[in-house]
């Protein structure tokens, strides 16, 4: 078994703004396997299961806010009762450019406050995550609300591609590995 969980904020109002990339390629993956979303009340997240490359995937985003998502994450590895090194992250990184990808076996939450939260309630950064760039500029001003505004009109014309992308690392990550996700996606 392996789980896959994206962040984001829920509700339609967040819908397509950057910081929800996290949702937006668990929504791409879930699609590509035919996997069905529904509401999962006692993890307040949106779960879906399925084969995908032949192995069984547990899918999850998390219904609190971004910055609360932790307690959602603990629940689900809790009740699936899987290790750590089963378990992929997605959440969008303002310090990496527009569409690149990093995924990592562990590390720390850089700033990051969803991830943060989601450490925080494991006890540990001992699991593997995939970052989305979303910086379209050399620099913002206000981080809040660059993060939680919409993509632009150029941004959308990339997003699918970005998107295939990294469910196609998801899928690399389920059937090779961590290492291999990483040699193979790491920086685009």
């Amino acid at each position: 078994m392996k789980l896959i969980i994206g962040l984001g904020n829920p509700g339609k109002d967040y819908k397509l703004t950057r910081h929800n990339i996290g949702f937006l390629v668990l929504e791409r993956v879930a699609k590509e396997n035919k996997i069905r979303f529904r509401s999962h009340r006692k993890f307040k997240a949106f779960t879906g299961e399925g084969a995908i490359d032949g192995e069984n995937t547990y899918l999850a985003m998390p219904q609190t806010f971004m910055n609360l998502s932790g307690h959602s994450v603990r629940s689900i590895v809790n009740w699936l009762k899987i290790g750590l090194e089963d378990v992929l992250l997605v959440v969008d990184d303002v310090a990496l450019p527009f569409g690149a990808l990093r995924i990592r076996e562990k590390g720390s939450d850089g700033g990051h406050k969803g991830l943060r939260s989601v450490i925080d309630s494991l006890g540990t950064g001992e699991f593997s995550r995939m970052r989305i760039g979303i910086m379209g500029r050399s620099s913002v001003r206000d981080c809040s609300k660059y993060v939680l505004g919409r993509f632009t009109k150029a941004e959308q014309k990339n997003l699918s591609e970005i998107l295939d992308h990294a469910s196609g690392a998801c899928g690399c990550w389920i059937k090779k590995g961590v290492q291999t996700a990483m040699n193979r996606y790491n920086g685009g």
